[in-house]
């Protein structure tokens, strides 16, 4: 599955073949991708990578996930998805990642937008989280740009490597955007 959103930018449905993209784009941003992901310090090969493909071809084959890479003039840049799906209640959690030289360019906010569209209309989800930590300034720009609501704070709700962080909690309702 692959949506469009413009001329140079889509988000692919990740496969096999985004194993070593995403390896080799983890590896150059190491640094700006730990301070707020845990999985960066584990992956330190392309099998890890495969495995965390193969994981997540899995969740999209249930349903319980939706995971995309974010391709940028035919270059793997990012990865966006719809994570931790409760079917019951209709309500998905976004997260997402991108390398960091490209900050400031609308990607992930194009992005962001194209994935909330498709989790109302595709997925017919109802509610639409997004977490991010309370530091994070540039994440928690995000949400704020596409209108959710912050709800509140989590405390102690990700552990980041040695230490709990509290993470802002937005939510967009369906509604929101009728």
């Amino acid at each position: 599955m692959t949506i469009n959103i413009d001329q140079n930018l889509k988000l692919e449905l990740i496969h096999e073949n985004h194993a070593q993209p995403i390896f080799d784009l983890v590896d150059a941003n190491r640094t700006h991708l730990r301070e707020w992901l845990p999985f960066v310090d584990r992956m330190q090969t392309v099998d890890f990578a495969e495995n965390f493909v193969k994981g997540t071809m899995q969740r999209n084959k249930d349903g319980n996930e939706y995971g995309f890479v974010i391709v940028d003039n035919e270059k793997v840049v990012g990865r966006i998805g719809i994570y931790k799906i409760d079917g019951q209640n209709k309500i998905g959690e976004i997260g997402y990642w991108f390398a960091e030289n490209l900050q400031g360019k609308g990607i992930i906010t194009k992005s962001c937008k194209a994935i909330i569209r498709f989790g109302f209309s595709g997925l017919q989800l109802n509610r639409i989280e997004i977490k991010c930590g309370t530091e994070n300034f540039k994440s928690k720009t995000i949400p704020e740009k596409l209108n959710f609501t912050k709800e509140g704070i989590i405390r102690q709700g990700e552990l980041l490597y040695d230490k709990f962080i509290d993470l802002n909690l937005y939510s967009l309702l369906k509604s929101d955007v009728e």
